[in-house]
């Protein structure tokens, strides 16, 4: 039987450049202590007009509706908002309003993405509409409501593998349908790989409560996983000598490193690993082949894409400059999917995440479906081998965290909310410069 079938590369150019006590005990506060001179590379991203259009007093509620356009699917995320002066970042909830209500209620997500519509732009619009209409259902139809709305879509890595005619296409045509719309205001962008890596760091940091009070709290890395790209951003210990992001929140300015790595979120990457090793047991694969679950082959399957020379260090994946580690990190989408499924609690430790995907990589796909039929109905359940050998070396051969750090945690939700990049793009266009 075949364990590998051959490994594909990725093409040259293919990648792009406490409030809980539990929370402060799993994600730690190391003081920070950034050397003076100032960042050699300065990038600030765009901020959207997000003015209500009728005046208001700062403590009511208004509502803000983010559409993540991810590569798999485009979903609503509906918030609550309101300034609250001073040096202060503004109060964000997500829903459910109230709190004991459904969430599941409160979340709608469409299919496919808005990448897998190249070519055809007027129906990527046209696909958003049961999310416009989800909104305005559960937001109600209140003209001073709706005059204190804002809606942003930001897209990601599906649609930063786009051509950009066929991108700036999808968005001419959404941006047009959201011209007709009751909100306050509306913009629609595709994001880039850094913004995406900055907008996590935001969201993650906000979420802990260590952007407020003049930043005199300490900051986490953020690590995000998805289905198309991955993200790696935290503030070193020194200003990067490369991929540095400078972004100020309230009225303080930020110097961090953020890449992102285009193809390496687990659905790409897992197109360019072709290996029986990183399937089940006896899965069976569509070119006739059946899996072998051999845990360790599938990660030197993995190793073996991430190789290139490094011309100046030190380095991470494909040669690509990154400064020492620093500080803890929290991570987000799919490491706190795999977190979940192998029962890892919070804490996200490679060797702990490598042995759980070696038992269960190991089991037998027939047994396991004769043992409950429903597994087989389940389209996200063999992926999960692939999955965690991808995690454990992403982050050790990678991104270079030792096999046992205790530095990384993993929840599914901070305080309530998702832990991701949409709500830390809200948080930057809802806090301003300070000014």
């Amino acid at each position: 039987m075949r364990s590998t079938r051959g490994i594909r590369k990725f093409p040259r150019g293919f990648l792009a450049g406490c409030f809980s006590a539990a929370l402060i005990a799993a994600v730690g506060c190391s003081s920070l202590s950034p050397s003076a001179p100032s960042p050699p590379e300065v990038r600030t991203p765009p901020r959207a007009n997000v003015q209500p259009t009728v005046e208001t007093d700062d403590r009511h509620w208004r509502y803000a509706l983010v559409i993540d356009a991810s590569s798999s699917a485009s979903a609503m995320q509906i918030y609550q908002w309101h300034p609250r002066g001073g040096d202060r970042l503004p109060r964000i909830e997500a829903a459910p309003f109230p709190r004991n209500a459904e969430r599941q209620a409160w979340e709608l997500k469409v299919k496919p993405g808005l990448g897998d519509y190249g070519g055809r732009p007027d129906d990527a619009a046209r696909s958003l509409a049961p999310l416009i209409d989800f909104a305005l259902e559960k937001i109600g139809s209140d003209p001073a409501t709706l005059a204190m709305t804002s809606l942003f879509l930001r897209a990601t890595a599906g649609m930063r593998l786009l051509p950009p005619a066929e991108q700036e296409e999808i968005i001419a045509s959404i941006r047009r349908s959201f011209a007709d719309l009751p909100f306050a205001s509306s913009s629609a962008r595709v994001i880039s790989g850094h913004e995406e890596g900055t907008y996590g760091w935001i969201g993650a940091n906000y979420l802990l409560g260590h952007l407020e009070h003049g930043g005199a709290f300490p900051t986490v890395g953020a690590l995000d996983l998805g289905g198309a790209s991955t993200q790696i951003t935290f503030v070193p210990l020194d200003y990067p000598l490369k991929h540095g992001q400078a972004v100020t929140i309230g009225t303080n300015t930020y110097h961090l490193y953020t890449y992102s790595y285009l193809g390496l979120g687990q659905d790409q990457a897992r197109a360019h690993v072709d290996s029986d090793a990183c399937f089940i047991r006896g899965y069976p694969l569509a070119d006739g082949g059946f899996g072998t679950g051999d845990f360790d082959a599938c990660r030197t399957a993995i190793r073996e894409t991430f190789t290139a020379p490094c011309d100046e260090g030190p380095c991470s994946l494909f040669g690509t400059y990154q400064p020492p580690l620093y500080g803890d990190f929290l991570a987000s989408s799919v490491y706190a999917y795999a977190a979940d499924f192998f029962d890892l609690g919070q804490r996200l430790e490679p060797q702990a995440l490598a042995a759980k995907g070696t038992a269960f990589c190991s089991q037998d796909w027939n047994a396991m479906v004769a043992a409950d039929p429903g597994v087989a109905d389940n389209p996200y359940l063999p992926t999960y081998c692939y999955a965690a050998a991808h995690i454990t070396t992403l982050l050790t051969d990678g991104f270079g965290f030792s096999d046992t750090t205790e530095r990384i945690t993993a929840p599914l939700r901070v305080q309530g909310s998702s832990v991701g990049w949409a709500l830390g793009a809200l948080v930057y266009e809802l806090a301003g410069d300070g000014d």
